[in-house]
């Protein structure tokens, strides 16, 4: 019961831990419980590597800076966006040397609204329950479940 710790203390608070984004917990069902917690986003910096999906990046790409690429540079994109599953990324010298983040990097540059938004979603975009506790998650494998809250004694 020690990997629900985190878990308890979020749900008999009531409220998001320190540094956790979300909706309150009090006069909540049981299920409403569970979806807040679902919910629950931790806001810190742009994790050193994390993954994402194609269209997650697609929805951050600015049209303006799409359309300003080349027909080549289009193409790539959308081919790396239509790579199914989960692709990693991250903030570290490591992963902005490989692909995906090289590939934004060089085609938007650093400071235009594409990767800015890249940046946004990387930083607000973090469960809380699936975060290990050390970065101030739950630590979770995934989703909170009925079960879950049965096994830690909630319900």
């Amino acid at each position: 019961m020690a990997y629900y710790t985190a878990l308890i203390a979020g749900w008999n608070g009531n409220t998001p831990p320190t540094g956790v984004v979300g909706t309150a917990l009090t006069g909540l069902t049981t299920a409403q419980k569970i979806a807040a917690i679902n919910g629950w986003t931790i806001t810190a910096t742009i994790p050193a590597q994390y993954t994402i999906t194609g269209a997650q990046i697609a929805g951050c790409i600015k049209w303006s800076e799409f359309a300003a690429l080349t027909a080549t540079q289009q193409a790539q994109i959308l081919a790396m966006c239509a790579i199914p599953g989960p692709l990693s990324v991250g903030s570290s010298a490591a992963e902005i040397a490989l692909l995906f983040d090289g590939m934004i990097v060089a085609y938007f540059g650093s400071g235009s609204v594409t990767v800015a938004n890249l940046s946004a979603l990387a930083t607000a975009a973090q469960a809380w329950v699936t975060t290990s506790v050390a970065n101030g998650g739950a630590g979770l494998s995934g989703q909170v479940s009925l079960a879950d809250t049965q096994a830690a004694g909630l319900s």
